[in-house]
Parts: C-alpha cells; sequence; structure tokens
C-alpha cells in the first residue's frame, strides 16, 4: 500500500507544456493550485482519496482499514511525509527516497506528443501520448491535461526497470476545484508523533515503516 500511496503523489509529474525530454520531477509543479478527487486503478488494486497541490507542495490521502493513509511532498526542502492518518503519526523522508520507491522517478525523463484536444468531464483537455523513463522503471501510455497543465487522467503501463513486469494503471481526477488551497493541508500535521528516516537508504524505507506500524497504532490508542 505504501509504494502506491507514493506513487499517487508523484502521478502529476507528467503535467508541463514541452514536448521535448525533461526531468520529470520539473514537472511536478503545476503552478497553478487545486485540489479534487481521484481513482487509481493498477496492479495492487483500485484507491480513490483527494489530492491538495500547491506549487511546491501537494498532499493525497487514501482510505484504509486502519483510518488512512496519505503522501505529503514539500519539493522546496527535499522532503516527504508518510501519514498514517489513523493513527496521527508521520514519518519523514527523503524526496529521493521516496521517489526510489516507485521506480527511481527521480531519474526519469519525460517525453510526449500532442493527440489533440477533446472534452473529458465537461472541460476541454489535450491529449497526448506519454513516455517517462529511467534506470528503475518508467511510464507509457496517454494523458489528459487541462490548459493549466493539470492531469485529469492517464492510461498506460508502469515497469520497475530491469526484470519488471509491466502492469497497467489508470488514474483520474474529478471534482477538481481550482484556486487557493488550504495551507494546513499542505504541512506536518500539529501534535502528531513523528519519526524521522531521512537518512534511512530507500530501499529498507518500506520493511522499516510496516515494522513500526503496531507500535505506532498502539501509541495512538495508549493516548
Amino acid at each position: 500500500m505504501m509504494r502506491w500511496s507514493l506513487a499517487l503523489a508523484l502521478l502529476g509529474l507528467l503535467a508541463g507544456g514541452a514536448q521535448a525530454a525533461e526531468p520529470a520531477l520539473d514537472l511536478l509543479d503545476t503552478p497553478v493550485p487545486y485540489s479534487a478527487d481521484f481513482t487509481l486503478n493498477g496492479p495492487r488494486g483500485s484507491y480513490s482519496g483527494h489530492v491538495w497541490h500547491a506549487q511546491g507542495s501537494e498532499r493525497r490521502e487514501v482510505a484504509t482499514q486502519g483510518g488512512g493513509q496519505g503522501i505529503l511532498i514539500q519539493r522546496d526542502t527535499g522532503t516527504a511525509y508518510f501519514l498514517g492518518i489513523g493513527g496521527r503519526w508521520y514519518v519523514t523522508l527523503s524526496l529521493d527516497a521516496a521517489s526510489g520507491l516507485v521506480g527511481g522517478l527521480n531519474s526519469w525523463q519525460v517525453e510526449r506528443q500532442r493527440i489533440g484536444e477533446e472534452t473529458l468531464g465537461g472541460q476541454r483537455v489535450t491529449r497526448w501520448t506519454a513516455t517517462a523513463s529511467g534506470p528503475k522503471g518508467g511510464f507509457q501510455g496517454e494523458i489528459w491535461t487541462t490548459r493549466d497543465d493539470i492531469v485529469v487522467r492517464a492510461v498506460g503501463t508502469v515497469s520497475g526497470g530491469a526484470g519488471g513486469t509491466p502492469g497497467p494503471v489508470e488514474m483520474t481526477l474529478s471534482h477538481l476545484q481550482v484556486g487557493s488551497v488550504d495551507q494546513r493541508m499542505l504541512e506536518v500535521p500539529e501534535g502528531w508523533f513523528g519519526i524521522d528516516l531521512r537518512q534511512m537508504p530507500a530501499e529498507r524505507v518500506v520493511q522499516a515503516i510496516e515494522g513500526m506500524k503496531p507500535m505506532l497504532n498502539r501509541r495512538a490508542k495508549s493516548e
């Protein structure tokens, strides 16, 4: 589940206007703030949740049996926070480690080609073919962007690099609201318990968090 939470937070990388290859993370920050509901269908299942975005920061949350999980990205500080919403705790990661958990996203280069204009969900959008690739994974398929370069749909396959089997993925935004976003949603929640794993290698982060979850959730229930 954690890998998909991180992937959800970073799927916005395919926004932007350039057709030449560019670093994926340079395309993450749509200048226009927005919030929306999203759905994601992928190899590990189907998820739905909410996203809040402002230039430099993004937060995505999904509902789970444990009360919800989320990821908060603060690109200006190079930091990501994995959120245990039901337990009111968070784990601090380096953005490089978070990117590494979803196929080395920080090394991806994106190329895309405009297909044309169409209407999607009642709004005018641009449809593109898109390929994002790097030494540890990539994406190939189509994306749809608004006039503000917000990706409202992405359909294709994702891979985990050499030896990884490509799997189908589809992401859709709905109930899109463009404009100011509550700044509190883009900050670490006050009063939550935090653990700092920024010095831990990416390959050990998932195992460490999964191992700590029972302790963190028990701590929340005892407070």
